[in-house]
C-alpha cells in the first residue's frame, strides 16, 4: 500500500516537472518566433538587404543547421544503440543536403514542374522516413533509413529525367507542392509532440516543438505572398526550426555522453574493488607462501635427522612417508595447476607466484630416496593402496586412527598422489569435523569387481542438516566448522579424472561421516 502510494507520488511529481519543462521550452520558442518574424518584416529589412539574395543565403544556413543536427543524430544513435535516433539523422540529412538546396537553387529560379515533383517526391519519402523513426521496423536496423534515402535519391532523379508533361506544367502553376509539405510537416510535428508527451520526455516533446516551427513556416509562405516585400520570415523561421531541433538533439547527445561516463566511473570503481582485492589476496598468499616455507623446512630438516636414524622399521617407515610427502609437494608446487592431469603440454606455463626456492628446498637428492627401493616395481601410473594407507596414518601418529587393510589388495591403476590427496583431504576434515574422535580407514576390494575402496569413517555429528549423502560442488562446506570446500571438490574431480568417485554418507551405530573413495584396479 505505501508503496503504491509512493509510487503515485513519485508519477505525479515526474509529469509535474514534464509539464513545468515543456511550458517553458513552449514560452522560449513562442517568444523566438514573434521577435524573428517582428525582425524581418519588409518594413525592417526590405530598405537595406536584397530579399532574394537573403532568402537563398538563409536556406543555404538552414541547411548548415538541419546537417549538424543529423551528424549530432546519427552519433547519438551510435552511442545509444538506439536506431530511431539514426532513422531521425537519416531524414534530416536528406532534407539539408538535398532539399533545401534544390528548393533555394533550383526550384525557385525553374519554372518547369518536373524539378518540383522530383523535390515533391524526395520530400514525401523524407517526410515517412522521419514517421518511421518515432519506432523503426527492427528488422531494418538502424540502417533502414540509409536505404529509404537512397531509394527516395533514385526516384528523384527518374523524375527529374522525365520531360515536361501537362501535369508538371499544372504542377508548377499549383500549390500543391506548399500543401503537401505543409500538411507532412504538421503531421510529422504533431506526431513528435503526441510522442514526447506520451513518453514525458522533454526531449521529444522538443524535436516536436522544432518541427512545428518548420510547419508554421511552410504555412507563412501560403498565407502570405510570396514576393519579396514580404521579408524573410519564412527562412529566418526555418532557421529557428532547425535550431530548435539541434537543441534538442545536442541535449540528447550530451546526457548518452553523461551515461557512458557514468558507466565508465562505475566500472573504474569496479576494478579499483578489484584491484584492492586482489592485492590483499596477494599479500595474504604471500604470508601464506612464507609460512609454507618455513614449515617446508622443517619437514626437510625432519627427514635429515631421521635418515640418521638408528634404523629401525618403525622409523624407516616414518621416513619413507615423509620423504613421499616431501615428494607429493614438490610436484604441487612445481606446477601446481598440472599436479594430477596426464599428458601435460609440453612448454605448460608454471605459475609465475612459486618461488624456486620452494623447489629447491624439496629437492633432497638421491640420498634421501626412500628405503623401501626394494620393493617391486610398479609403473608410474599405478600404486599399493596398502603402503599409501599404512604411510599417511604413520604421519598421524597422535590422532586415534585405526587402520585395517585387507591383505592382497589389487594395485590401483593411478598414481600414488591421488590416494594421498584424496585421503589427506578426508583426515583433515575428520579432525575438523570431529577433532579427538576415533577414525577408521579401511582398504578393500570394492563390491565392483575391477575396484579398490577406501573408507574413512569417523565418529562425528554426520552429515550436515541430516543428509543421507552429500553432492560435492564447489564450496559446499558446513559453515559451523570453517574450510572453504575446495578440498572435497578438488579430491572428488581428482577421483573421477582416473575413472573413480568420491561419496560422503551419513554413518550409523555409531553417528558419523563415512567417505567412500573408489578407484579402478589395473586389469
Amino acid at each position: 500500500m505505501a508503496a503504491g502510494s509512493f509510487s503515485g507520488v513519485l508519477g505525479r511529481h515526474r509529469r509535474a516537472r514534464f509539464i513545468a519543462g515543456h511550458l517553458a521550452d513552449l514560452l522560449v520558442v513562442v517568444t523566438l518566433c514573434v521577435v524573428v518574424v517582428a525582425v524581418t518584416r519588409p518594413q525592417v529589412v526590405g530598405d537595406w538587404i536584397d530579399v532574394a539574395t537573403a532568402t537563398a543565403v538563409l536556406t543555404l544556413v538552414a541547411a548548415a543547421f538541419g546537417s549538424a543536427a543529423a551528424i549530432v543524430a546519427l552519433v547519438t544513435g551510435r552511442l545509444t544503440g538506439d536506431p530511431r535516433p539514426s532513422w531521425f539523422g537519416a531524414a534530416l540529412l536528406l532534407y539539408a543536403v538535398v532539399l533545401l538546396p534544390m528548393s533555394a537553387l533550383v526550384v525557385q529560379n525553374n519554372p518547369d514542374g518536373v524539378a518540383r515533383l522530383a523535390v515533391l517526391s524526395m520530400l514525401v519519402i523524407g517526410l515517412c522516413i522521419l514517421i518511421a523513426a518515432l519506432r523503426p521496423p527492427a528488422r531494418l536496423g538502424a540502417w533502414g533509413g540509409w536505404a529509404l534515402i537512397a531509394l527516395a535519391l533514385a526516384v528523384g532523379a527518374t523524375v527529374a529525367l522525365q520531360e515536361e508533361s501537362r501535369f508538371t506544367t499544372l504542377l508548377a502553376g499549383s500549390p500543391l507542392t506548399s500543401l503537401v509539405a505543409q500538411a507532412g510537416w504538421a503531421t510529422v510535428a504533431v506526431l513528435f509532440l503526441l510522442d514526447g508527451y506520451r513518453r514525458q520526455s522533454r526531449i521529444r516533446a522538443r524535436l516536436g516543438l522544432g518541427l512545428l516551427v518548420i510547419a508554421v513556416s511552410q504555412l507563412y509562405r501560403t498565407v502570405v505572398p510570396s514576393e519579396p516585400a514580404t521579408g524573410l520570415a519564412y527562412p529566418s523561421l526555418r532557421i529557428l526550426g532547425m535550431a530548435v531541433v539541434l537543441s534538442a538533439l545536442l541535449t540528447m547527445a550530451l546526457r548518452a555522453v553523461s551515461q557512458i561516463q557514468d558507466d565508465y566511473d562505475r566500472l573504474q570503481e569496479t576494478l579499483g574493488d578489484a584491484t584492492l582485492l586482489l592485492e590483499r589476496a596477494a599479500g595474504q598468499a604471500a604470508e601464506r607462501d612464507h609460512e609454507l616455507r618455513n614449515g617446508l623446512a622443517g619437514l626437510a630438516g625432519a627427514a635429515y635427522l631421521l635418515s640418521h636414524g638408528s634404523g629401525d622399521p618403525q622409523t624407516g617407515q616414518l621416513r619413507d612417508a615423509v620423504l613421499t610427502e616431501l615428494g607429493r609437494l614438490r610436484e604441487m608446487l612445481e606446477n601446481p595447476l598440472t599436479a594430477h592431469v596426464e599428458d601435460v603440454p609440453a612448454g605448460a606455463q608454471v605459475d609465475p607466484m612459486i618461488d624456486e626456492r620452494d623447489t629447491e628446498l624439496l629437492d633432497l637428492g638421491p640420498r634421501f630416496s626412500p628405503a623401501t627401493a626394494a620393493e617391486p616395481a610398479e609403473v608410474p601410473d599405478s600404486h599399493r593402496v596398502d603402503v599409501v594407507l599404512r604411510q599417511l596414518v604413520s604421519l598421524r601418529a597422535e590422532l586415534p586412527i585405526r587402520l585395517d587393510v585387507d591383505d592382497d589388495l589389487p594395485v590401483v591403476a593411478a598414481p600414488d598422489t591421488v590416494t594421498r590427496q584424496v585421503v589427506t583431504n578426508l583426515l583433515a576434515n575428520c579432525d575438523r569435523h570431529a577433532h579427538g574422535a576415533p577414525v577408521e580407514v579401511r582398504g578393500r576390494t570394492a563390491d565392483e569387481p575391477g575396484f579398490v575402496t577406501v573408507e574413512v569413517r569417523d565418529e562425528g555429528p554426520g552429515l550436515p542438516d541430516g543428509q543421507d549423502e552429500l553432492v560435492i560442488t564447489r564450496g559446499v562446506h558446513d559453515e559451523r566448522a570453517g574450510g572453504s570446500g575446495l578440498g572435497l571438490h578438488i579430491s572428488a574431480q581428482l577421483a573421477q579424472e582416473y575413472g573413480g568417485e568420491l561419496v560422503l554418507r551419513t554413518a550409523h551405530d555409531p553417528r558419523g561421516c563415512l567417505a567412500v573413495l573408489t578407484l579402478p584396479a589395473v586389469t
